[in-house]
C-alpha cells in the first residue's frame, strides 16, 4: 500500500461546490494529525479566496501546515507543485490537496484537474513514477442519483480511487451509495454523518446495509 512506501501519502480531493469537500479535508487532516502524522494541506482553489480562507481555518484548528497561493498565483497546478515539493523535502507524512469545486461537465476545469494530477507526479520525481496516491471524490448523499452521474464523469476523466460520502446522517436517499459502488466499482472510503470532527468515519458496509434494510 502507498502508506508503506517512503515519502508522503498524497491525496487529491475533488468534487463539486457545496458537497462538503473542504470540511471533509479539514476533518481528514485532523484524523491523520491525531494518528501522529505530519500533515500538509494545499489550498489549490485559486479561484475563490473564501475557499482558501476556509481551508486556512481548518488548518489552524487541526494545527497543520498549509501551502496557499502566493500573491498573483492563479494556476492551481503551480500551488500543487509547490506543496508537493515541500511535502517531499520536509518529510511530511501526508499531503492533502484541495481543488476548486467544479461541475463534472466543465471541460476546462476537468482538464485542469488532470494537469494538477500530472504536475504532482512531476514534482515528486519518484523513480518508479509514483504521483498522486489517491484521488477521493466527495459527494453529498442528499443528491441521490445525480451523484452517480457525477461520479461516472469524474471517474472517466480524472480517475477516482474512493468516495467520501457526506451528509449521510439519516438520509433515506442513501441507496445511491449502493449504485455507485455497484455500477462504478468505486469503494466508499469515508462517510460524513454529522458536523463534528469525529463524524467523518471509515465506511462500515455491514452496518450501512443493516441501516438500509433496517
Amino acid at each position: 500500500a502507498a502508506k508503506d512506501l517512503p515519502g508522503p501519502l498524497i491525496i487529491m480531493v475533488i468534487g463539486a461546490n457545496g458537497m462538503g469537500k473542504t470540511t471533509s479535508i479539514g476533518k481528514l487532516a485532523m484524523r491523520y494529525k491525531e494518528q501522529g502524522k505530519k500533515v500538509l494541506l494545499a489550498a489549490c482553489d485559486t479561484y475563490r479566496a473564501a475557499a482558501v480562507e476556509q481551508l486556512e481555518t481548518w488548518a489552524e484548528r487541526a494545527e497543520v501546515e498549509l501551502v496557499k497561493p502566493q500573491q498573483g498565483q492563479k494556476a492551481p497546478a503551480g500551488v500543487a507543485f509547490d506543496a508537493t515539493k515541500k511535502a517531499c523535502s520536509k518529510d511530511y507524512d501526508v499531503l492533502i490537496v484541495d481543488t476548486s469545486g467544479r461541475l463534472h461537465n466543465n471541460v476546462n476545469l476537468m482538464n485542469e484537474l488532470v494537469k494538477m494530477r500530472d504536475v504532482v507526479g512531476k514534482a515528486r520525481e519518484d523513480p518508479n513514477g509514483r504521483g498522486v496516491d489517491e484521488i477521493l471524490l466527495v459527494v453529498d448523499a442528499s443528491i441521490g442519483r445525480n451523484a452517480v452521474a457525477q461520479a461516472k464523469a469524474w471517474q472517466k476523466d480524472v480517475g477516482v480511487d474512493g468516495l467520501v460520502v457526506t451528509k449521510l446522517d439519516g438520509t433515506a436517499r442513501a441507496g445511491f451509495v449502493v449504485s455507485v459502488v455497484d455500477e462504478l466499482k468505486i469503494p466508499i472510503k469515508l462517510v460524513g454523518v454529522g458536523e463534528r470532527i469525529e463524524d467523518l468515519r471509515d465506511f462500515d458496509a455491514p452496518a450501512f446495509v443493516e441501516g438500509l434494510v433496517g
